[in-house]
């Protein structure tokens, strides 16, 4: 079916496909595995012109039963739609730029939405879908708001040129030195993420206090050229697995995905992988029950198809699936079902259930 300019389709198991598990792989750099036992994958939900950049499950208020957001990515156009799963219609659209970034639900079920391009932030009270702009984040070298998290307690909100908490203001002004767009935490310290312009590789700033002004501290992680997308903490928070780019240079990323493994205790960063063929990784979700899965992307833009699911194994990277798009921008599960957002830039998105693996 011919979709029509900012249609949005949700299907309810009408599209589907074979995909396959597989086996076997030996060295840091070797291709992905060919692929073994039959999965199956849905498209549940489709647009056109326009892709998917963001992607959450929702816990609190009346959707606590699981429902799912996704938010598109919609430059060269500035309005962004965001779409509740099952629902034909966009729940919210807005005049943002280019993308909405990511999405993340409060403790009291408020909503929020990080935009990229004007460094907007978003917010709508619970179960209202009403949002209003809440705060402008500073610029860096990128303009955008990227990411809001609660850590140790605050509302932390990540932006272009600055981290900004919720109701001190801005904690932390790195300019154009950094590019970060992620925050987490691990134990009692707060951590933000991505790479340093100045020593050229990845790393994170940390802070025991978010309300703290200047109270975060910039610290080198990874090697020369490596940048972090997006990092998982397992239960037991003795470790962080992290994804992005080994090969991260004229502020592009270039046939390097990677994903590290970081020791808490020790210090110790250890590369796990890199998958040749793939420009970066930025999702990496982790199970309750423990098991990891990340995304495998094509290029940022890129028309090419082969945007993948892997599963880390705790050995080597087990093939899930493999997608008509170039990039997977988020994962979630529900109801033993892995979730994903795709793109490919300037002609469609979807979001695809995969049902066989959990």
């Amino acid at each position: 079916m011919k979709l029509t300019r900012r249609e949005f389709l949700i299907y309810s198991g009408a599209v589907s496909a074979e995909i396959y598990l597989g086996c076997d792989g030996t060295s840091v750099n070797t291709p992905i595995p060919p692929v073994e036992t039959v999965m199956e994958t849905t498209i549940v939900a489709e647009i056109e012109y326009q892709s998917f950049m963001s992607l959450a499950r929702l816990e609190k208020g009346e959707d606590e039963d699981g429902d799912i957001l996704a938010g598109t990515y919609c430059f060269p156009e500035e309005t962004a739609y965001l779409y509740k799963l099952g629902n034909v219609v966009p729940v919210a659209s807005l005049d943002v730029g280019e993308a909405i970034f990511r999405i993340f639900e409060d403790e009291d079920g408020v909503l929020w939405l990080a935009c990229e391009n004007r460094g907007e932030m978003y917010r709508a009270e619970p179960n209202t879908y009403d949002f209003h702009l809440y705060e402008t984040l500073l610029d860096g070298r990128h303009r955008g708001a990227f990411d809001a998290k609660r850590l140790l307690g605050e509302l932390v909100m990540v932006g272009g040129g600055e981290i900004y908490t919720d109701g001190v203001g801005t904690t932390k002004d790195f300019g154009n030195d950094y590019f970060v767009k992620f925050g987490f935490q691990v134990n009692e310290t707060a951590l933000v993420a991505g790479y340093s312009f100045i020593n050229r590789c990845a790393g994170w700033f940390h802070s025991e206090d978010c309300t703290k002004e200047d109270g975060w501290e910039w610290e080198d992680i990874g090697p020369k050229y490596s940048r972090f997308m997006q990092a998982t903490v397992t239960e037991a928070q003795k470790f962080i697995y992290l994804v992005g780019t080994n090969n991260y240079r004229d502020e592009h990323n270039h046939d390097a995905a990677t994903l590290w493994s970081y020791e808490v205790a020790t210090g110790i960063l250890t590369q796990l992988w890199t998958f040749e063929g793939f420009d970066y990784s930025s999702c990496i979700k982790t199970t309750e029950d423990g098991r990891i899965f990340l995304g495998l992307t094509k290029g940022w833009r890129s028309q090419s198809p082969g945007a993948s699911l892997i599963e880390w194994d705790g050995q080597k990277p087990q093939p899930i699936a493999e997608f008509d798009e170039a990039e997977i921008r988020e994962i979630v599960f529900k109801d033993k079902k892995i979730v994903v957002a795709t793109r490919l830039d300037k002609v469609q998105g979807r979001v695809y259930e995969i049902s066989g693996v959990l």
